[in-house]
Order: structure tokens, then C-alpha cells, then sequence
């Protein structure tokens, strides 16, 4: 009696499992955003605990696409459209988009909600990269967001405070004037001085002003100046500090003998002076102390940004 044998095996065809297919419900990448952030968010639609049961369904069988195409695969959703959207994608095809250049790409904070409602998030929180420590103002929607989040459901509304729109707007216009120098630099070097004259109480009536505008107080909480309280007081100053990355930006890209020249007679210090109204005369180790310390902040700046000779 002979044994029957069971089907043969056909080598000619090897067998690939379809480990992905698309998701039922789609979501929109929004411009920017985190890949992290986009993962959770399309899991989140997709009522899934975890993107990763998705993105890795099996132990034993091994999927050969990359990160890109396994999205573009389970979101629908176009390449062209994944890698506009998501710069961490960007180094699987750089032929149709760019990577990131600098350090700007690790700069990460919540998008503005209002913007996120338009993009059909439901609520969802978004996480996009940011150009830089300069970016802080969504003036589509006049809303703070960098750390502006009095509590998860809030932002803070900029309606009674236009100039600090109008200081986002300046600072995107020197953006592109001086493309290809290290902007956001200077913007954190102008932003330190600042605040360090700040704490001397020497520019803080503009200041309060705006901060009374756009500043509510709970009258069921304990001021706490370390809380949301020092969130609105960087907005408030937000409109003096793009003033001052303005001049420092057209100062330092001064000729180096122009520049020392002005520095020596005074000149420097007295556009500072002229550009802002200090609250009282510095005196004793005040003046000299804030003189240096400007010159000092042209030529930090100069350093970074003025052309190479």
C-alpha cells in the first residue's frame, strides 16, 4: 500500500504574506508635525491602544518596507504628502523634499488648537517642529504657543495684544531677509539680554501693559510667579525683544571698523537708547554694566552672522 504525500511545495513561487493595508479611517498630516504625534493620532482614529500593533503585526514574519512606506501603505495617504508633512521622513527620499537643516528640527511644541480643529484633529493634540526659538505666535488664530498652556484646554488669546502678532510677523520677515545665517541665535542671545535687563527693572512699563492685557488671573488660585503667571510675561515682552533682534541684526552686520568706531564714541548705545525708553537713568555700576553688556551682545552676534572676509 503506498503512502499518499501531501501537496508539494512550489519553490517557483515563494509565498509574501500581505502584512499591511490600509487603516479605515484616515488621518491628515498636518504641516510639520512629529512622527511620533502622527503615529498616536492615527492609532487614536483608528480606536488602536498602541501604533505599534499596527506598524509591527507579527513576531515571526518580517515586513521589508521602510517607515515611509509602511505609512504611506497604512495611512492612505500620498509619499509627496507624507514627506512635505513630516520632516523625520524626509531622509528616505530627499529627492522630493529636503531634509531639515540646523537645530530648529529639535525644537518641538503644540501646535495651535484652532488650526488643529481646521485640520479635522477632533481634539487630538498635535506635536509639530518649530523654525525656532523665534517661532512662538500662530497669527492665523492670534494665539501664544510656546509654553503658553494655562491648562490643557486653553491657550492664550493675543486678541487684546496685537503688537505681539505684529512682533511674529517681524520676525518671519528678518527671517527671510537674512536666510542663511544663524537667525534663531541671535533671536536666543537678544531674548538672555533681555532678560537680564529685565531683572533690573529698566524696560518693564511697556511691558506691563501689554501683560495686563492679555493676563487673567483665576481668583480661586494662589498667584504662583513660577507657574502660567511667567508664561504671559514672556509673551508680554515678546514685541521688545523682536525690536531688539531687529537692531542688533543690522548692527553687527555693520563693517567691523564702523562697528568698533560707534562702540568707542558711544554711538551703538545711544541707538539702544533711542530704539528703547528706559524707565529711569542706570546709574553708578548700572550704566557702565548695560553699555558693555550691549556691545558685548553686537559683537557675540557679529560672530555668527556678519560674511565671512
Amino acid at each position: 500500500m503506498n503512502r499518499q504525500r501531501g501537496p508539494a511545495v512550489v519553490k517557483s513561487l515563494p509565498f509574501k504574506p500581505a502584512l499591511l493595508r490600509p487603516l479605515p479611517h484616515p488621518v491628515t498630516p498636518f504641516p510639520n508635525e512629529t512622527l511620533i504625534s502622527y503615529r498616536q493620532r492615527l492609532a487614536t482614529a483608528n480606536q488602536l491602544p498602541d501604533f505599534r500593533t499596527v506598524r509591527t503585526p507579527s513576531r515571526w514574519l518580517l515586513c521589508q518596507l521602510d517607515e515611509l512606506e509602511k505609512l504611506e501603505l497604512l495611512s492612505g495617504h500620498p509619499r509627496k504628502a507624507l514627506l512635505w508633512a513630516i520632516p523625520e521622513l524626509r531622509h528616505y527620499d530627499p529627492g522630493i523634499a529636503p531634509e531639515p537643516q540646523g537645530r530648529s528640527n529639535l525644537l518641538i511644541r503644540r501646535a495651535c488648537d484652532l488650526c488643529g480643529w481646521r485640520s479635522g484633529s477632533s481634539g487630538e493634540p498635535i506635536y509639530v517642529h518649530t523654525r525656532g526659538f523665534h517661532d512662538n505666535v500662530c497669527i492665523r488664530h492670534r494665539r501664544w504657543l510656546a509654553c503658553g498652556k494655562v491648562n490643557p484646554e486653553r491657550q492664550i488669546s493675543l486678541e487684546n495684544a496685537p503688537e505681539v502678532v505684529r512682533a511674529q510677523i517681524v520676525l518671519n520677515r528678518l527671517e527671510l531677509k537674512y536666510r542663511g545665517r544663524p537667525f534663531g541665535l541671535c533671536y536666543q542671545l537678544c531674548e538672555r539680554f533681555w532678560g537680564e535687563i529685565d531683572h533690573r527693572a529698566l524696560v518693564r512699563k511697556d511691558s506691563e501693559g501689554t501683560f495686563e492685557r492679555i493676563y487673567r488671573p483665576d481668583p480661586d488660585d494662589l498667584p504662583n510667579r513660577f507657574g502660567p503667571v511667567q508664561r504671559f510675561r514672556r509673551a508680554a515682552a515678546y514685541p521688545r525683544i523682536a525690536l531688539l533682534t531687529q537692531l542688533v541684526m543690522a548692527l553687527a552686520l555693520q563693517p567691523e571698523l564702523d562697528r568698533k568706531a560707534k562702540q568707542i564714541t558711544g554711538g551703538t548705545y545711544a541707538a539702544f537708547e533711542e530704539s528703547f525708553h528706559l524707565d529711569y537713568k542706570p546709574r553708578t555700576l548700572t550704566g557702565p554694566w548695560i553699555r558693555s553688556k550691549f556691545n558685548s551682545l553686537i559683537d557675540a552676534t557679529a560672530k555668527y552672522v556678519a560674511p565671512r572676509t
